[in-house]
């Protein structure tokens, strides 16, 4: 077994976008292996961050040695037992995502699954140094050891992690970032925002406590014994990756004044901050311990994804973030997104987690008609799975009370969740038996893909699912259409739909409706304009060969719902209604 390895980490160009890594060890062999993870957990995608690796060499002792690259992520250096053997190499990081690396003369950002290479088959401790310009500090959720100047113009900053799995988890941001911070229960919370925009840095602390102090009283421990919010400001983006003790949050500069916008980067910001205990906690057994190399597959993203998603804009109620009103548009968009999704009938959410690595981060014209999310699908299935278990329970429990017993059992130390009906029998735990009906819920829910009914999940809670049309026609051909600077584009076509069955396709160009030219700003206009069953004739390029085709209208979906209190809720249906969207009691918490 060789020795721990050392890893040393530079920024000392940053104008070129490059990281310099070095990585020491004294070998136990007569060969060193040197190993790139291809994906960092949370984002379920092989993402091979060899490609940016550059300028590879290798050294035993002073001696330069030849070092060997076997497959697209590994190298090989010749050595003896006993040499202490240093690979050096440099990381191109200029793609400012939440799960790669992003340097420039303004900050570095990375993530050490897509920098540090693994040695191979060691698995313990891991010191790591960081160094940096002098004025530069840096934030990242391992403790920091010490802090020493460098012989000129640098700082280096030494960390340990115990083992790569928290090495890997562990982000840095570096540079001149803003920094505040807040206690809640005790505990340190740090908030560092790298950009900026039109946010109102105070208020933004403030809500992101509240945040915070939402999702504490809705579990029962904090895990943790310290916290860093990253936030990067950009402009037009959005996306967000979570961590045992820290998240990254990458959000439209523009977005904090706009009351819409603001509520959905709190909203991320929760999203994340909620993973701390669901996916790094509370987690399914393939998610950790991790193998870097491969594909990590689970079938129970809808649980780490979908029910977080479910809490997220629900806890922004809670805390008073967000209104009653506000929360329940937002539920009625998820329900309504998935009654319309034609994937919801294909492919059930246990599958597309488990495509999650083919299908989710790589869309493509026809996915909207295989596949499903299992962000908003889960999240719907989780509203259900709630209301059910609160009928289930009479009234007595729901779905914060499997939580908390998922919370207790599955610990970071612990396994994670078998893979089989496991949360089936849990629920019937909390429950008190039903479990013939949970069984049936998951089969058809969460396995399977049955037309999902709101009505009687609704009902639970006084509510009622309203269907209308809106302002939208009263036909379609089954269409989605983008205007490409001059042409109009039919990007999406729906499976089932007249436009199918008439043989237009995705990336046909629209260039007319019954001889009139169109494009995608007339085309909802024009569409009202008809009646269901009428025959149009539609004008079209595809690769500039003209096509004409002879559709008639479908009947259009309804697609407008809200969610609107039932004319005489029973009493039972106040209390579950204000159980449901209520902040938990200090007893309860």
């Amino acid at each position: 077994m060789n020795t721990a390895p050392h890893t040393t980490i530079r920024i000392v160009d940053p104008h070129t976008h490059l990281i310099d890594v070095s990585i020491s060890v004294v070998s136990s062999t007569t060969m060193v292996t040197l190993r790139m993870p291809v994906w960092t957990p949370g984002s379920y995608m092989v993402r091979e961050y060899a490609r940016h690796v550059r300028d590879v060499g290798a050294m035993v002792g002073d001696v330069a040695v030849p070092i060997k690259k076997i497959d697209k992520r590994s190298w090989v250096a010749p050595c003896q037992p006993g040499d202490v053997v240093t690979v050096h190499y440099r990381v191109y990081a200029y793609d400012l995502t939440v799960r790669t690396n992003h340097v420039d003369d303004s900050h570095a950002f990375f993530n050490p699954a897509a920098v540090v290479m693994q040695v191979d088959a060691y698995t313990g401790s891991l010191p790591v140094s960081v160094e940096v310009p002098h004025h530069w500090a840096v934030a990242t959720q391992l403790d920091l050891v010490q802090q020493t100047t460098l012989h000129g113009d640098g700082t280096r900053w030494d960390y340990v992690a115990s083992d790569y799995d928290a090495l890997y988890d562990a982000p840095f941001e570096i540079g001149t970032h803003r920094r505040a911070e807040f206690f809640v229960a005790d505990v340190l919370h740090e908030v560092v925002i790298w950009g900026s925009g039109n946010e109102d840095w105070p208020a933004l602390v403030r809500d992101i406590e509240r945040c915070t102090r939402a999702v504490q009283a809705h579990f029962r421990t904090i895990p943790y014994t310290r916290y860093t919010f990253i936030l990067h400001l950009a402009d037009g983006a959005y996306g967000g990756l979570e961590h045992c003790n820290s998240t990254v949050c990458l959000v439209d500069r523009w977005g904090f004044k706009r009351l819409r916008d603001y509520e959905k980067i709190l909203g991320l910001i929760t999203h994340e901050f909620y993973h701390t205990w669901n996916v790094k906690r509370i987690r399914p057994a393939p998610l950790g311990p991790f193998a870097y190399g491969t594909e990590n597959y689970t079938r129970m993203l809808w649980l780490a994804e979908g029910v977080t998603s479910y809490y997220d804009n629900l806890i922004l109620c809670r805390a008073g973030i967000i209104s009653h009103t506000r929360y329940l548009e937002l539920l009625a968009d998820d329900l309504r997104t998935v009654r319309r999704h034609p994937g919801s009938a294909v492919q059930s959410l246990s599958d597309a987690s488990f495509d999650a690595w083919i299908r989710y981060y790589r869309p493509d014209e026809n996915s909207n008609n295989v596949s499903v999310s299992y962000y908003i699908k889960g999240a719907v299935a989780a509203f259900l799975l709630d209301m059910y278990i609160r009928r289930w329970s009479d009234g007595t429990r729901s779905l914060d009370h499997v939580m908390h017993v998922l919370e207790q059992r599955y610990r970071l130390d612990a396994p994670g969740i078998p893979e089989d009906d496991t949360m089936q029998a849990l629920i019937a735990e909390v429950v008190g038996g039903h479990r013939p009906a949970i069984d049936l819920f998951f089969a058809q829910v969460i396995n399977g893909t049955d037309y999902l009914a709101y009505s009687e999940a609704c009902a639970v809670v006084g509510l009622t699912d309203a269907w209308f049309n809106g302002d939208d026609p009263l036909c379609t051909i089954g269409v989605t259409v983008r205007q490409d600077q001059q042409r109009c584009l039919i990007t999406q076509v729906r499976s089932g739909s007249a436009a199918e069955a008439a043989g237009i396709a995705p990336f046909d160009e629209l260039l007319a409706l019954d001889s009139s030219r169109i494009d995608a700003t007339r085309w909802k206009a024009r569409m009202a304009e008809y009646q269901p069953g009428t025959k149009v004739t539609i004008h079209t390029f595809r690769r500039d060969e003209l096509r004409i085709t002879h559709v008639q209208l479908d009947t259009a979906p309804l697609d407008k719902m809200e969610l609107r209190s039932v004319a005489y809720p029973s009493g039972e249906q106040a209390a579950q209604y204000a159980q449901w969207l209520r902040m938990p009691t200090e007893s309860e918490g």
